[in-house]
């Protein structure tokens, strides 16, 4: 397949620039550490390095699954992350009712794109990790897409910082908000 991708670009076809044919475990570790340490280079985001089985009859003798193929396989790098500060936590409700605390953050570039909101999941995740208004954060794109906060700088904390309390009613309709079991930990309320 490698042949087929420099035939490609002989034709004129744009490709990636980095493909790496590798013999040993040791090769393919140290191209995906190649790949990793130009990434940021690139003119495109990557968020990982695919390594594929190179001969087709090799191929067709591994197969597939109902769901992937058994002669390839991704590598994704750690997801960058920015360290911002905690504005407010905003409640969004959900189609089905459900209420959804939202991070408001001081505005960061976090591969490639300005994000000033994230999710916070559900009240437990706020409680368990002790994100608190004011706090400084640690912030990345879950899946490379979601910006999410995933934890507190304790130690730049100044005891200004605000703890936050689900609402007990909804904040668009003003309906009763409850604990719904099945959903885990979000309040909702039943339009």
């Amino acid at each position: 397949m490698v042949e087929a991708l420099e035939f490609l670009k002989e034709q004129g076809f744009k490709v990636i620039p980095f493909i790496k044919k590798c013999t040993t475990i040791e090769e393919v570790i140290k191209a995906i550490e190649e790949l990793g340490e130009m990434k940021d280079s690139l003119p495109y985001d990557i968020d990982g390095a695919v390594i594929k089985v190179n001969e087709l009859d090799k191929r067709e003798i591994l197969g597939q699954t109902a769901k992937d193929y058994r002669w390839a396989i991704a590598f994704k790098y750690p997801a960058e992350m920015k360290k911002t500060k905690l504005i407010d936590i905003v409640v969004q409700v959900g189609r089905t009712g459900a209420l959804t605390p939202t991070a408001v953050l001081e505005p960061v570039v976090i591969s490639g794109s300005v994000v000033s909101r994230g999710t916070l999941h559900n009240e437990d995740y706020i409680k368990e990790k002790d994100i608190r208004i004011g706090d400084t954060v640690l912030v990345h794109k879950a899946g490379g897409i979601i910006p999410e906060v995933v934890e507190v700088v304790k130690e730049e904390r100044t005891g200004d910082e605000r703890e936050f309390v689900m609402p007990d009613r909804c904040p668009e309709c003003g309906a009763l908000a409850c604990k719904d079991s099945w959903r885990g930990s979000e309040k909702v309320h039943r339009p």
